[in-house]
């Protein structure tokens, strides 16, 4: 009898089916017992089979599901906000002012259809990447920039001459792309018949590749798509559950139960014998506000329970979510905007966690959206002379910060921040969403109103009374007047900053 190879010879599993053991090869033993299979293709692959389908089930998600779309939504909001805010130094002040006044006014409507301003583009184009994995914007003639939609990077060829796939991408040898073939939309589908072939140079593209191997991105919760199905599937049941209760007063258990009913009941004019199966089913029978029912021994009426589908329905759901949100770090209090279990020391360390996946978004908005549109536009005012061309400005990039948990306590801890030079006023502006610049003036309109209406008291009055009151401001001590934090004794010397001096 020939021997087996040990490649060859099956696998006996003595064990019940499905023991995995703790060790990883032993897994792959048993898996591979059990007849199951695992592909290895490249990343390349697996987005040319799947990409489409999990685009449209997550622009489904977008349309249909609450949940979903306000996971995305919140993401943007915290991500995004209100637009980048640029901030340029290295050059003479009225060359910076002129350069960042021409960004603000192109930023105003950047986009060709002129419905949409900065900061809602750069929303759109993350929600894009977060829905479909990727998205394109197009730098047209105009000086303005056209959106595309991942759908609409597609081509009516699957591979080109080497066998790559291409998937409206031309890539050259080291998988870099250098055409995009952009196509129109039509009534229900895209146009590829129409296609552009784009140079890559004129296009900012954005993806979200899993894997080095891949071009085109997928969407950023694909692997949370299985339990998005799940959680509506409990909620479906338990909704239909609570439909049925509702329809459900008592039980009755009793001999000839059914033959009973149909007797005690009549016919249900509102439905037919075609509609629903049986005949009970087109019978009803209505009850007083009283019931009595003569039993005999062993028959008993039961009155059905209220909460009885899903007792733990609420904790079951809060369960779901939290894992729904692990792929993109997004944390359960984030997906249901419930802090009700959570204090200030929990909900900061959640947001913290939640930030870090934020800002390596963030930094993805920044390298390929903010920067090279504000490159193109550079170079575009340096030929047309409304800049110098020398102009070698350092270009920084003021994102949404930290969001305000507790606003007395955050205010405290930013202004400490500021005073230590260990942030600015223009971050701590931010992050309320608020415009340095414009802060700025206003705060300097209303001190300066507030000064003249002082003055204008003492000058009438000759009371001296301090400006801050009518500018909001908390009136400060003069420390010449006092001692300050050290309590003057007789003999003490008082320095100008009101500090004591040592003898």
């Amino acid at each position: 009898m020939k021997k087996q190879s040990s490649s060859s010879r099956p696998i006996v599993i003595e064990q019940h089916k499905g023991y995995y053991g703790s060790l990883g090869y032993r897994s792959v033993i048993v898996a591979t017992g059990e007849g199951r299979s695992y592909t290895s293709y490249p990343g390349s692959a697996h987005e040319e089979m799947d990409r489409k389908n999990l685009i449209a089930q997550s622009r489904e998600f977008m349309r249909d599901n609450a949940i979903y779309k306000g996971m995305i939504d919140r993401m943007v909001d915290y991500i995004v906000g209100n637009g980048f805010e640029l901030q340029l130094s290295g050059g003479d002040k009225e060359s910076l002012a002129k350069t960042e006044g021409l960004w603000r006014d192109f930023n105003r409507r950047p986009e060709i259809r002129n419905l949409l301003s900065g900061s809602m583009v750069a929303k759109m184009v993350l929600r894009e990447v977060l829905v479909a994995g990727d998205t394109a914007i197009l730098k047209t003639d105009q000086g303005l920039i056209q959106h595309f939609e991942a759908e609409q990077i597609d081509s009516r060829r699957t591979k080109d001459k080497s066998g790559a796939l291409v998937n409206g991408i031309v890539k050259n040898e080291f998988g870099r792309p250098v055409k995009f073939n952009l196509c129109p939309w039509k009534s229900y589908s895209v146009d590829i018949t129409n296609g552009k072939s784009v140079d890559a140079t004129e296009v900012l593209y954005l993806t979200n590749p899993e894997r080095p191997s891949q071009v085109r991105g997928v969407p950023a919760c694909q692997a949370s798509f299985p339990m998005l199905h799940r959680i509506n599937d409990v909620c479906d049941s338990e909704a239909i559950a609570w439909q049925l209760l509702a329809r459900i007063a008592i039980s009755i258990e009793r001999e000839g139960g059914p033959e009973m009913a149909y007797t005690e009941s009549k016919e249900d004019t509102d439905k037919s014998a075609e509609e629903l199966e049986g005949n009970l089913a087109t019978r009803i029978t209505e009850m007083a506000y009283a019931l009595i029912f003569h039993a005999r021994p062993g028959e008993k009426i039961t009155g059905v329970e209220r909460n009885i589908p899903g007792q733990n329905f609420g904790e079951s759901v809060r369960t779901f979510l939290r894992l729904l949100g692990l792929p993109i770090g997004l944390p359960l209090e984030l997906i249901l905007l419930d802090w009700t279990k959570s204090n200030y020391s929990q909900s900061r360390a959640v947001l913290e966690q939640a930030f870090e996946t934020f800002l390596g978004w963030q930094q993805i908005i920044e390298d390929f959206y903010y920067r090279p549109l504000f490159e193109w536009k550079l170079e575009t005012w340096k030929k047309n002379a409304l800049v110098p061309a020398d102009s070698d400005f350092k270009v920084e990039w003021i994102k949404k910060t930290f969001p305000w948990i507790d606003p007395l306590k955050e205010a405290q801890a930013y202004a400490t921040q500021v005073e230590r030079a260990f942030t600015t006023h223009t971050r701590a502006c931010k992050s309320l969403n608020l415009d340095q610049q414009e802060v700025t003036e206003q705060r300097g309109k209303e001190i300066s109103a507030a000064i003249k209406i002082a003055q204008g008291i003492e000058k009438d009055t000759g009371v001296k009374v301090p400006w801050e009151y009518f500018a909001g401001i908390k009136p400060g001590v003069d420390k010449k007047e006092t001692a300050g934090p050290a309590e003057k004794e007789e003999g003490d010397t008082i320095d100008e900053n009101g500090d004591k001096q040592d003898e």
